[in-house]
């Protein structure tokens, strides 16, 4: 099973995403990424990683799909690596469409499609 450790629910992935996470874990489970204060120190946001990680190890992941704030995210790829879970990062494709509307402006649009998960490097 894939723990899916972001702010995307998986019911809004795209079906390229949703089998590519079947094909390889057989399952998706959504763990909603913890709001993170920008008033937390250091010592929060180990305390906060160190609690994800005892619930995400109940679940037993095969894997762990960890996106969101960055001080967070990077202490608990360590943890999740320390416990020799896997863990990986969506990747996607940024295609950006440009319109210069009659007022002068510009409208800008991106749209970001899937291509694969890749996984962390080890730290």
């Amino acid at each position: 099973m894939l723990l899916n450790l972001t702010n995307h629910p998986s019911e809004k992935w795209s079906r390229e995403q949703s089998n590519a996470a079947a094909e390889k874990w057989g399952s998706v489970r959504d763990y909603p990424f913890p709001v993170v204060s920008a008033q937390f120190d250091e010592k929060e946001i180990a305390a906060l990683a160190q609690t994800v990680l005892a619930d995400a190890c109940k679940l037993h992941p095969d894997a762990v799909l960890c996106q969101g704030e960055m001080s967070l995210c990077f202490a608990l790829v360590r943890l999740f690596q320390k416990n020799h879970i896997p863990v990986v990062a969506a990747t996607s494709q940024r295609e950006v469409a440009e319109k210069a509307l009659p007022d002068g402006t510009t409208r800008k649009e991106a749209v970001f499609r899937f291509v694969r998960f890749r996984e962390y490097s080890q730290l």
